[in-house]
């Protein structure tokens, strides 16, 4: 073959670069590369490997002398055919074979270094060994057969290096991802847990100002009463305070919260207001949001009792029902409007439903055949002892 010229170098030069570039732009979209166009994961991977396999070898292959005897030789056309001969051998069995080990459980059991390892040497070892037949086939001089043997020991190192770095970089972007998602999830945390504390905080006020009214219309005529109204609003704050860093309450301890607001209203308004608490200790246990049974029950002495200025009724009612915490607040008021408009205290039970048991839970506002407000809780959620 005739001495190649200066131009056909530069060419050359030119083209192994801009197949460098092609196919460190395939590796770099490695994972995203064909996804809307090739379905089958397997085969999209493949494709991907079989353009970077293609891109790098043609890009190596000019600088090396076998070349131009194999140009000298055979001519263009079957110098283009073994290529993508080889780049097909070496993305089937080499890239698939080490894809394999590489998820091996066992490999991955090793550290980052040793995986790497492995899969370097695995590498080298298939591209020289698919690299074999075809270079008896090729060449009939020995110091050729020896420079393709290193040649191909060259190559599969630098496909192999590609491969830790590129392996490196999906490590360090996964580490920044986890790092940016835990960072995430404790903002959330954060946000969450102040909002529950506002929500808990425009409650207990209200709590406040509601019971010291009624002992302070009390305190005039009955002394007594007063007392035991102060009493019952003590125990309602003392179980506030000794909770305030919990969102969740057991069952056993909101009905207590509640049955310590109803007895200041019954100290008040007397025989005007009944009320009856059903429970079992199979579900005293199970935990529930912060004060979402006093907003109810307030509502219930509200719009009953207060409203109509008759004796009002009130059942609070909680059991398990098809794996499920239900909650009733019943009372003999007047009904329920068709829309109902929440003021804040119904609202902080949806808002407070929302945070702990997202998607988990629902609130009906009923009539028919009873006057109820109900909650469902679909996530049970037990306080067990410590042992």
């Amino acid at each position: 073959m005739q001495q190649p010229s200066f131009l056909f170098f530069i060419i050359l030069i030119v083209v192994a670069i801009l197949l460098v570039s092609i196919g460190i732009f395939f590796l770099a979209r490695f994972n995203s590369l064909f996804k809307g166009v090739i379905k089958d994961d397997w085969l999209r991977r493949n494709v991907v490997v079989w353009i970077i396999i293609c891109c790098f070898s043609g890009a190596i292959w000019p600088m090396s002398g076998n070349f131009f005897y194999i140009i000298s030789k055979y001519g263009w056309f079957q110098l283009f055919i073994g290529h993508l001969l080889t780049t097909s051998a070496f993305t089937l069995i080499a890239y698939n074979l080490t894809h394999y080990i590489s998820e091996h459980e066992k490999i991955k059991q090793l550290s980052f270094f040793k995986q790497k390892i492995i899969v370097v040497l695995v590498v080298i070892f298939l591209i020289m060994v698919i690299n074999m037949p075809f270079t008896y086939m090729v060449y009939d001089n020995k110091e050729y057969i020896k420079f393709s043997y290193l040649s191909s020991f060259y190559f599969g190192a630098i496909i192999g290096l590609i491969y830790v770095l590129l392996s490196y970089l999906d490590l360090e972007k996964q580490k920044q991802f986890d790092e940016k998602e835990l960072e995430l999830s404790r903002l959330r945390e954060l946000k969450t847990k102040a909002e529950l504390e506002a929500l808990h905080s425009k409650i207990n006020p209200h709590f406040l100002y509601n019971a010291l009214n009624s002992i302070a219309d009390l305190s005039v005529t009955d002394g007594k009463k007063a007392r035991k109204m102060t009493i019952s609003l003590a125990d309602l704050f003392r179980y506030s305070i000794n909770y305030s860093d919990h969102n969740y309450s057991t069952v056993k301890d909101e009905l207590a919260m509640a049955e310590s607001y109803l007895q200041i209203e019954k100290i008040r308004f007397e025989d005007r207001l009944n009320y009856t608490i059903y429970s079992t200790d199979e579900i005293s246990a199970y935990l529930m949001p912060r004060f979402i049974l006093q907003p109810l029950v307030e509502n219930a002495v509200k719009h009953g009792l207060k409203a109509t200025g008759k004796v009002t009724e009130l059942v609070i009612h909680t059991k398990l029902e098809n794996q499920s915490l239900v909650i009733s607040v019943a009372d003999d008021g007047p009904d329920f409007p068709e829309e109902i408009n929440p003021g804040y205290g119904v609202k902080s039970i949806f808002d407070k439903l929302d945070l702990l048991f997202p998607n988990a839970y629902s609130v009906k506002f009923l009539n028919e055949p009873q006057k109820q407000a109900l909650i469902q809780i679909n996530k049970l959620i037990k306080n067990e002892p410590t042992v």
